[in-house]
């Protein structure tokens, strides 16, 4: 889905993302960033264009959390290596809607 970053604090490591497509304001943490480098720090400015999957969860007073953040033309995280997807509701960069979830069960 695409939004903007309303507002980041460095300090705090987490800020806020908006988009029409989504009800409300989302909270978004640096660890739900994708970044190119390993251990490479994650940070946004505001007003910077980002694309993002989101979820229903209540985080610091919002109603919304961002469970991947990239930037346009960053590649997508594959849902089966770890990394983001997840839970919840998130669109494509294509504007499609996806859900995606990883089930193991324990072979007893």
């Amino acid at each position: 889905m695409h939004g903007t970053v309303r507002s980041w604090d460095d300090e705090s490591g987490w800020g806020v993302l908006v988009s029409p497509e989504v009800p409300g304001e989302v909270w978004a943490h640096f660890s739900a960033m994708h970044t190119t480098e390993s251990g490479e720090f994650a940070s946004l400015e505001a007003g910077e264009a980002v694309l993002f999957t989101w979820e229903e969860a209540e985080q610091d007073g919002y109603s919304y959390r961002a469970s991947q953040v990239r930037r346009p033309g960053a590649q997508e995280a594959d849902p089966q290596d770890g990394e983001g997807g997840g839970e919840g509701e998130g669109g494509g960069e294509d504007g499609g809607e996806y859900s995606s979830i990883h089930i193991e069960l324990d072979p007893e």
